[in-house]
């Protein structure tokens, strides 16, 4: 007499099929034939760069000044690398930072929605005082 199979234990899924355990918050889940993956998460690093750079030439902030706002740039830039940013905790960080250097919030948000346009508004300040410092002058 022939044996029957014995079911095994656990999941089953038929061909093509996906089963998943567990969180995968964060995950990426691909299916299907000759998939590519990309990784569409953005690098802000490189604007943060350009921040502190900006940040180190300016002249009307004292030292001390220039490096509690490097310290509030830091955590925003950690906050938002995170899966999950805490839009509370960031935005704490950007009420400091406001009344630390009002004008930098400006170029922070600029440079974070378009590194283009965050140029564009430092070079818009910079034209702005260099005209107001003109008109004093004469």
């Amino acid at each position: 007499m022939a044996q029957k199979k014995k079911p095994k234990e656990g999941l089953s899924a038929g061909d093509n099929s996906v089963v998943i355990g567990g969180s995968v918050q964060g995950s990426n889940i691909v299916m299907g034939n000759n998939n590519t993956v990309s990784n569409n998460s953005i690098n802000i690093a490189p604007l943060f760069d350009e921040i502190y750079r900006g940040l180190d030439i300016r002249i009307d902030l004292k030292a001390d000044k220039k490096q509690d706002v490097k310290e509030e740039l830091k955590e925003i830039q950690a906050a938002l690398e995170e899966s999950q940013p805490d839009e509370n905790f960031i935005t704490r960080r950007f009420r400091n930072l406001q009344r630390m250097a009002p004008d930098m919030v400006d170029v922070v948000f600029e440079t974070l929605k378009n590194p283009i346009s965050g140029v564009a508004t430092v070079i818009q300040k910079i034209a702005k005082k260099m005209a107001d410092e003109a008109g004093l002058e004469q």
